[in-house]
């Protein structure tokens, strides 16, 4: 099993350095996980809420939520609700109607901003939601499992940077960019050829 012990041993065998400690590995880590954050988006990564309780304009979404795939109003036969940009929903009438069945939303921050307004009630949400960060030497996730190159080359990168390294943290920000674009469009062709994502990965062999 490829676990964060695994990542930060690799981390050490790669760089060759023997300043490295085991603060400065979590933190070239961390830096990886916020780059997958913002670039990962696959299927495995997909978490549905079929109980999301919204009783205002404004809920705060979902711990790990990375960005929406879809909302529907539970109390209007899984109708499908209207994305509206933040500026447009609240330059709207329907943001000042009062009460009544939402049928439009935008993202706001770490927030949901919903109308019209609902008394009560509850939406179903699809939404991308980050992979578990590594803490603990035996943590482990999915993409760390199956798209270990993703985070390796990530955190070489983040590693090299911090050395000033400028010529070594170019060729594993490419290699770390290639292995992102990769596993996004292995998911893609999945979905349409309705086969999973499958791919293998360990420590030391990326």
């Amino acid at each position: 099993m490829t676990t964060f012990a695994t990542l930060k041993t690799d981390i050490s065998s790669y760089m060759a350095r023997s300043d490295l400690t085991e603060s400065l590995k979590n933190t070239f880590v961390r830096i990886a996980e916020a780059e997958i954050r913002r670039k990962v988006r696959i299927g495995q990564m997909e978490t549905t809420n079929t109980s999301f309780s919204v009783s205002s304009q404004t809920t705060a979404l979902p711990t790990g939520f990375v960005s929406m795939r879809a909302v529907t109003n539970n109390t209007q036969n899984q109708r499908e609700m209207e994305y509206m940009s933040p500026v447009r929903l609240r330059s709207s009438r329907i943001f000042d109607e009062g009460t009544g069945e939402p049928s439009v939303y935008t993202i706001e921050g770490d927030n949901i901003v919903i109308a019209p307004t609902p008394s009560s009630g509850s939406l179903t949400i699809v939404y991308y939601k980050a992979f578990d960060a590594l803490s603990a030497d035996t943590d482990t996730n999915w993409l760390l499992a199956n798209g270990y190159d993703v985070y390796l080359y990530g955190s070489l990168r983040a590693a090299s940077e911090w050395a000033m390294e400028p010529d070594t943290e170019n060729q594993y920000a490419i290699k770390f960019e290639r292995a992102v674009e990769q596993i996004n469009r292995e998911d893609r062709w999945g979905r349409v050829s309705g086969s999973g994502l499958v791919r293998t990965g360990g420590g030391g062999t990326p």
